[in-house]
């Protein structure tokens, strides 16, 4: 059974002195600390959130910035094919001019050298005709100097040509 007494008295005396220091001493300290720890976790959680949200908001920047390039790079891709097209063009009509002029004037060269040589084989006709209407208005006996003449005539232009 239990005696109560003045140890009784002591011993609850004594617990509650422990229980007061422990509770300055032990736990106020602890649960600081313990509060403290908290807080710091709380604050690595906060600024890794924060961390999380701005590296969101640079990969949107990134990924938004590439879409641009893209886009900015199809763009002058297409006007690098238009400019090709427009220069293609150019050079064609360029050479097509080129071609016509080469071609006209070679025509006028043709034509020329053609009245050149009408003008040579004309004044060679005459020529040939004057030298045997010559012989014929000289010759004595006309049907032998004809045929002569005639024979004579073919042989001069054969050695020509040949």
């Amino acid at each position: 059974m239990l005696r109560v007494d003045i140890n009784l008295l002591f011993t609850i005396v004594n617990l509650l002195f422990l229980v007061f220091l422990m509770k300055k001493f032990l736990f106020k300290p602890v649960r600081k600390v313990l509060n403290e720890r908290k807080a710091e976790i709380d604050a690595t959680y906060q600024k890794a959130e924060e961390t999380k949200l701005d590296a969101e908001k640079l990969k949107q920047q990134y990924e938004s910035s590439m879409a641009s390039i893209d886009a900015e790079r199809q763009k002058t891709l297409n006007q690098a094919r238009i400019d090709a097209s427009h220069e293609y063009d150019e050079i064609i009509e360029n050479a097509n001019r080129k071609a016509d002029k080469i071609i006209k004037d070679a025509g006028i060269q043709a034509e020329k050298e053609a009245a050149e040589k009408r003008e040579k084989v004309q004044k060679e006709v005459a020529e040939l005709v004057a030298e045997a209407a010559y012989r014929m208005a000289s010759a004595q006996d006309s049907h032998e100097n004809d045929q002569k003449l005639y024979d004579r005539f073919l042989q001069n232009e054969e050695t020509k040509k040949g």
